[in-house]
């Protein structure tokens, strides 16, 4: 035989596969192998058997026994589930096995219910015959288990923890009372009427289980398991089609039959009783609805419809044959034939009427008989019959509704993109308001309204949590369950690859299971499972639930294998998705307790790609994505092992871009304590952590580390030193030089396709340009022929900033403000941290320049209390400078004097020379204005105009003499026009006017 995860061959019988080792089917045809599923268990045990015994004779006990057994079995299998074991006095059933149903909760909870209820009946027996009761405990649980979906193999073919669960809530139950799990409950779909029963300690369970009494079970109307008091949203082309049909029913006088089709929680219901409510109102209708089981007669569905029409209002006398028949017990009494006549007479004879029957998929072939009768008969009466179903009914009854000119239908598609945010919208604004549900529900539910509704309200409940909701997962596992072999093999295998995949893939993957997948694909397509995706047999599930559900059902030990077969079939441009394959079929590989070498081997296999994906993620600038493979990896990676130290280096430079500064610096502290470290790893990390550690120097770190990576021939460290080497030479205000160092590591960066090394020198090339020697026009030219030249989204927004602020200083701020709209939507994709400080501040430069001072303030002040909640005093101070000059603007110089106050008096040495030059600057403005400290204000203007004078930057230069002229003149001190001069000259050369930041009554 061929194994069912790996396709190796074995010897016929064998239990488990000699080479993956995965559990394989002894008996039965393909497809009965063990499956994932998630069932529901009831455990009910008798209360005081042993007394009983001691009571009664043993014929006595036995008959008893075997009468409650009985008992029990026929409540289990009336509600269709089945008895797997009796177990000294204790029965426990299965509901979900050998055959899945999409209510399988509801069932295990009725069926528990009317054991009581049972139980309570035959006790009149028994205290009437023999003195005694019969007490139960009873406890219902629902989750996954393992099981052998074949029951005639002759052994136990449900295992697992939900098992358990439910006999220890059945071991803490009291007499009569049916304790149950919270899986059950929500599963059930709000048919079970509970009360809280506290959190238990179970036995053999590590965290307490929430347990609930069961206190009755609702039916499974749609208003207890669907949410209509919601608005309805969309649907306007179908509710048109169905008033259309109406007129035409008033138009020709005609029967009319209308299908609704679409699969299960689409809003087939909800619809029609959208119209029936507005655009059908004025007409007579009546409802019924066909269920999946019960003890009603067959044509109970038809019964209940003309029962709601007649209670209408306005009814003719019912005949006595519909009265004594039909409508008492749902059966066509006293004969089918003049059940049709009655029923079609009735209508006949109340038209115009809508009748409407719901779920047609569940109704009895009779019944779908029956109807064609009456609908045949009816043909020349104003009566609409709308039948609503889901597409299983054209499997079952092909035929249905052919042959007749008044025949139409309509198949109900998913909700568009819009419309489902418009519902999540509505759902959240009723339950409570959580970031980011509306996407992530959105994105899963594939436009599934009854999906959609259980998404939200699970995320809502459980914090955040993306758990498969419990009973979305019985109603897609059931349509899944009833798929043919073939067909749920390849939905199996299609799960594995991800949500999209081709049809070449699932052939590699099935080895020789499956010659060609194509067929069955069709099918599946048919079956609205998966729809196509493009070319090239291209597909993709139609809803991430559809993939999730079919996910679990395998076994985690084939998932694995499949997975790792999936990774080694990628090509090598699909390195991301090819690691997350292998760390998937490690994790799965755990969570079985497979400790082994080939485990080990998977987690080093997929920690190493992780890290290599992430750090190409890392070059292109993707942080968020990045982050993700970087952690990923780091996780998988152990003390010592080849790679560990890469992953984390990594992972800390992501963090510190992303703003994570503590967790950045501590994992890079972690690499250079690391002995195994070696000297280019190590010689990243001191360059990381010189910018943001207080202690830390970047230019000495720079030429330390330079001298490792030009040893070791790694280029981008060599082009990182220099841009960092680039920045020192910033930092002391020297321009030019910093501009020869940032081409050559721009150069080394361009050449190794390192977007994020590409972005950060041109972002400090955008810099120089505006604050060095070179003149305003010749700045904006090289900007825009380097935004030209080089692309990706990092490098666009890194210097698109700083060629807005030079547009604006040239007078054309509706250029400015466009070229810095892109790079905030830029930086907004991308993540970067420091984008809600740094781009304010940018754009505050641009409303300067137009004279727009409120919109400049309120952009500073923004950018300040960004930098307060980013941690980072160093950029707090630079936005509280630049707040104070703004504010010096309208001479608010109290306002100024008291932001600046609240800026630490630094060295000058502490500080960049431009910084420096300017706080020295504004200190003496502030000082001048606030009187008896005028020396110290002429002390202040007297530093800022020399420390500025050791920097290239005109900007820098400028400003200083322009604040000491703004000093002298207010202290009324001779001097105050020379420094003007002087201050217009430095201007000149930057091709600015002579005041860029005027004030009022300033120097001129």
């Amino acid at each position: 035989m061929r194994c069912v995860a790996c396709g190796a061959l074995s010897p016929e019988q064998v239990r488990f596969c000699a080479n993956c080792g995965t559990a394989q089917s002894v008996s039965g045809p393909a497809g009965s192998a063990e499956q994932r599923r998630l069932v529901s268990i009831v455990f009910c045990d008798l209360v005081g058997s042993t007394s009983l015994a001691g009571r009664l004779d043993p014929e006595v006990l036995r008959s008893v026994t075997l009468g409650y057994f009985d008992l029990m079995r026929d409540c289990v299998e009336a509600h269709g589930g089945v008895v797997e074991k009796f177990i000294g006095d204790a029965v426990m059933a299965a509901f979900g096995i050998p055959v899945l149903h999409e209510d399988d909760a509801r069932r295990a909870l009725a069926a528990a219910y009317d054991m009581v209820a049972a139980l309570a009946d035959f006790n009149v027996e028994l205290e009437a015959g023999l003195g005694i009761r019969l007490d139960v405990r009873i406890g219902v649980n629902t989750g996954e288990v393992v099981t052998t979906p074949d029951t005639s193999a002759g052994h136990g073919f449900v295992s697992g923890e939900t098992v358990n669960v439910a006999a220890r809530l059945e071991q803490n139950a009291a007499p009569g009372q049916i304790l149950v799990g919270p899986q059950t409950v929500r599963a059930a779909g709000g048919v079970a009427v509970v009360e809280p029963a506290g959190d238990l300690v179970l036995r053999g369970k590590s965290q307490p289980v929430t347990a609930y009494v069961l206190l009755g079970v609702l039916s499974d109307e749609p208003e207890v398991v669907r949410r209509f008091d919601l608005p309805f949203v969309g649907r306007a082309p179908e509710l048109a089609e169905l008033t259309l049909v109406l007129d035409r029913l008033h138009r020709q006088g005609e029967g009319q039959l209308m299908s609704v089709f679409g699969d299960a929680g689409i809003g087939k219901t909800r619809l029609v009783r959208t119209w029936l409510a507005n655009g059908a109102s004025g007409v007579r209708s009546g409802t019924g609805r066909c269920r999946p089981y019960g003890a009603a007669g067959t044509l109970a569905p038809l019964a209940e419809a003309i029962t709601t029409l007649t209670h209408a209002g306005g009814a003719a006398e019912i005949p006595s044959v519909l009265r004594d028949g039909l409508l008492r017990d749902g059966t066509p009494n006293p004969s089918v034939a003049e059940t049709v006549a009655a029923v079609s007479e009735l209508l006949a004879a109340q038209a115009p009427v809508v009748l409407v029957l719901d779920d047609c998929h569940w109704a009895a072939p009779a019944l779908l008989d029956v109807l064609d009768d009456i609908i045949d008969r009816t043909d020349q009466a104003p009566v609409l019959f709308v039948c609503l179903a889901r597409p299983e009914l054209m499997e079952t009854r092909p035929g249905w509704g052919g042959g007749r000119l008044n025949m139409n239908s309509m198949v109900l598609q998913p909700l568009a993109r819009p419309e489902a945010e418009l519902l999540a919208a509505g759902l959240v604004e009723v339950g409570a308001h959580a970031d980011g549900v509306l996407a992530r529900a959105v994105e899963r539910a594939g436009g599934n309204p009854l999906h959609l509704e259980q998404v939200v309200t699970a995320l809502l409940q459980d914090g955040g949590s993306e758990a498969l909701p419990a009973s979305v997962h019985a109603l897609l596992a059931a349509r899944i369950g009833a798929l043919s072999p073939p067909e749920r093999a390849v939905l199996e295998l299609a799960a594995v690859i991800g949500r999209d995949f081709d049809a070449r893939t699932v052939r590699e993957l099935a080895g020789a299971e499956l010659d060609d997948p194509g067929p069955v694909l069709r099918d599946l397509r048919r079956r609205r499972l998966v729809e196509g995706a493009g070319p090239g047999g291209r597909f993709r599930f139609s809803s991430a639930l559809i993939q999730e559900v079919a996910y679990v059902g395998t076994p985690k030990r084939i998932r694995a294998q499949r997975h790792e077969r999936v990774a080694d079939q990628l090509p090598a441009e699909n390195l991301a998705s090819s690691a997350g394959h292998l760390e998937a079929a490690y994790r799965l590989r755990a969570e079985l307790g497979l400790v082994d070498t080939a485990t080990a081997d998977l987690r080093r296999r997929a920690g190493a790609a992780l890290t290599t994906a992430g750090t190409l993620a890392l070059a292109r600038a993707d942080l968020t994505w990045a982050v993700d493979l970087l952690g990923r990896a780091h996780d998988l990676a152990r003390p010592g092992e080849p790679g560990q130290n890469t992953a984390a280096r990594h992972l800390g430079e992501v963090l510190l871009a992303l703003g994570r500064i503590p967790e950045g610096t501590a994992l890079l502290g972690e690499v250079l304590e690391d002995p195994l470290t070696d000297p280019v790893t190590a010689a990243h990390a001191r360059l990381l952590l010189s910018a943001h550690a207080p202690e830390g120097n970047p230019g000495e770190a720079a030429r330390a580390a330079l001298a490792v990576f030009e040893a070791a021939g790694d280029r981008l460290g060599v082009a990182r030193a220099k841009i960092r080497l680039a920045q020192e030479q910033q930092f002391h205000g020297r321009h030019e030089q910093a501009l020869d160092l940032l081409g050559q590591g721009l150069a080394e960066a361009v050449s190794l396709g390192a977007e994020a090394d590409r972005a950060l020198a041109l972002g400090a090339i955008g810099v120089s340009l505006w604050l060095g020697p070179e003149p305003l026009g010749s700045a904006v030219q090289q900007c825009r022929a380097l935004l030209a030249e080089h692309g990706g989204r990092a490098a666009q927004v890194t210097l698109s900033c700083t060629q807005a602020v030079l547009l604006g200083l040239q007078g054309r701020p509706a250029e400015a403000r466009d070229h810095m709209a892109r790079a905030e939507t830029g930086a907004r994709e991308l993540g970067y941290a420091e984008a809600d400080v740094v781009l304010p501040q940018f754009a505050a430069q641009i409303e300067i320049a137009a004279g727009n001072r409120d919109e400049a303030e309120r952009l500073i002040r923004k950018a300040r209390e960004a930098a307060r909640t980013l941690g980072s005093p160093v950029l707090v101070e630079s936005a509280s400078r630049d707040l104070a000059r703004t504010l010096l603007l309208r001479s608010a110089w109290p306002e100024a004097a008291a932001v600046l106050g609240e800026v630490p008096v630094d060295s000058p040495a502490d500080l960049p020379p431009a910084e420096a030059a300017d706080d020295a600057g504004l200190r003496a403005r502030v000082l001048a204005r606030s009187g008896g400290r005028r020396d110290e204000a002429l002390t202040w203007a007297d530093r800022a105009v020399a420390i500025a004078s050791g920097t290239d930057s005109p900007w820098s230069r400028g400003f200083a003499e322009f604040d000491r002229a703004d000093t002298l003149l207010v202290l009324g001190r001779p001097g105050a026009a020379d420094a003007t001069r002087s201050a217009e000259r430095w201007f000149a050369r930057k091709e600015l006017r002579a005041a860029p930041y005027d004030v009022e009554g300033g120097p001129r």
